[in-house]
């Protein structure tokens, strides 16, 4: 059994999801490895590099079979990649298996099967944020008049809608898809630069080689060494790790509209997920805290990628060791949150009646702030700012109404009859542009 949340059989089912998991494991590494030299060795037969039979007879043994990966796992060396290459010799006829690997280093293969790794796990990714960004869209419309209290610093504000809640979270998302998609140039870069970044295992034809390899085997083309470099992948864990924060928002502001005292938010009984042992009543927001602690968990993991202290010289193995430790698991915490996210939005019901209840009981303090606007030309904005504080106050002690409070009040005594108080006090008059951002939202 594993160790930790996302690595123990039993804990990781609250985290982690199968797909995702499938694209890291180290069968699946290997797959990438025998991928990258099947391909290494077709461009190198085509361009004379090695025998058009040596290449041939590497690229069809190439195929990482139940049995070659077992092979491969069960290899006694710490370099995964040599281990990978023994059990790939071995299954190539013996005349040509001294054309495997031919003038690679080990390092290439394993960050080039590792970069393959990134676009798959990258695909899966964009393709569940794109169904969270549909569903956002899809309620925020939905929602676009659906009054409600906006609260700062945990207290009422203004009056606002729920659907530019959801045009919020929308937007927010949409930035991570896009900051997603502009990093792939960068992180779904060939390795294939020789053991120092020089190419001078094969001379001249080194840079058509790496050209050519990356376009075969669908990936940037980079001639520069990024051994020793670690921005492109803290760029990957952090863009990964911000779309997480994304998500751990949602959660909470989903995790709070659920708390019993407010209950404008409410996810279906479900026994497995939401229910308590032993208190029959209970609708645990369960998907919310598994959404926020993933999301915790993949900062944490990137910040130890920031602070990571960085390669020496050409290369440095310790660095990366510990990119290839915490990206997978980055990548599988936060794609757990969408999913989690994903499967809520359905299982979500909104108290329509509860958030205009709120509305209600905010009163008109909800409105003090267009209530100030209204007076401001004809007191002054910060006499109009004093005489609502003022206000705000014997409200909240007293009860005093607004026409009241004016009729009574010095400086506004002559408005009277210039005030619509109807008008002034009704929440719905003050949303300003609420209606058309939450209909502004897009898949």
């Amino acid at each position: 059994m594993g160790i930790g949340a996302l690595n123990s059989s039993f804990q990781k089912k609250g985290y982690a999801t199968a797909d995702m998991e499938a694209h890291w494991e180290e069968a699946q590494l290997i797959r990438k490895i025998f991928a990258v030299e099947a391909a290494m060795a077709r461009t190198q037969g085509h361009m004379g590099i090695i025998p058009q039979e040596a290449a041939e007879a590497i690229s069809e043994n190439a195929v990482a079979s139940n049995a070659l990966i077992e092979k491969a796992q069960s290899g006694g060396v710490g370099n995964p990649s040599v281990a990978v290459l023994d059990a790939l010799r071995e299954a190539i006829p013996e005349d040509q298996r001294g054309w495997v690997h031919f003038g690679a280093t080990t390092q290439d293969i394993l960050d080039t099967a590792r970069a393959l790794q990134i676009k798959a796990a990258t695909d899966l990714m964009l393709e569940r944020l794109n169904a969270v960004i549909a569903a956002t869209a899809k309620l925020a419309h939905e929602h676009a008049r659906t009054l409600m209290v906006a609260r700062t610093n945990g207290q009422y504000a203004l009056p606002t809608t729920l659907g530019t809640r959801f045009s919020r979270w929308n937007a927010e998302l949409r930035r991570s898809r896009e900051r997603l998609e502009a990093m792939r140039e960068r992180t779904e870069q060939i390795q294939f630069t020789g053991a120092v970044g020089t190419l001078a295992s094969f001379g001249e034809q080194g840079p058509e080689l790496s050209q050519r390899l990356a376009k075969e085997l669908e990936l940037f083309y980079q001639p520069i060494s990024w051994h020793a470099s670690s921005d492109t992948m803290t760029e990957l864990a952090t863009t990964v790790a911000t779309l997480g924060q994304s998500l751990a928002k949602i959660a909470e502001d989903l995790f709070a509209m659920q708390q019993s005292d407010l209950v404008e938010a409410r996810e279906d009984m479900d026994a497995h997920t939401s229910g308590s042992s032993t208190m029959p009543q209970k609708l645990n927001p369960f998907a919310t805290m598994k959404i926020s602690v993933g999301a915790s968990m993949a900062s944490g993991m990137a910040a130890n990628m920031l602070t990571q202290a960085p390669a020496t010289f050409e290369r440095d193995h310790r660095l990366s060791e510990v990119h290839r430790n915490l990206i997978p698991q980055i990548f599988v915490a936060v794609d757990g949150a969408l999913e989690k996210l994903d499967q809520l939005f359905p299982r979500l019901r909104f108290d329509v009646q509860t958030l205009e209840d709120n509305v209600k009981s905010a009163g008109v303090s909800l409105m003090t702030e267009g209530i100030m606007m209204e007076l401001a030309p004809h007191i002054g904005h910060s006499a109009a700012h004093d005489v609502l504080q003022e206000f705000a106050r014997e409200n909240r002690e007293k009860g005093t109404c607004l026409e009241e409070f004016c009729a009574a009040h010095p400086k506004l005594a002559g408005l009277k009859e210039k005030l619509d108080f109807e008008s002034l006090t009704n929440p719905a008059n003050y949303i300003g542009q609420a209606v058309e951002i939450a209909e502004s939202a897009q898949e």
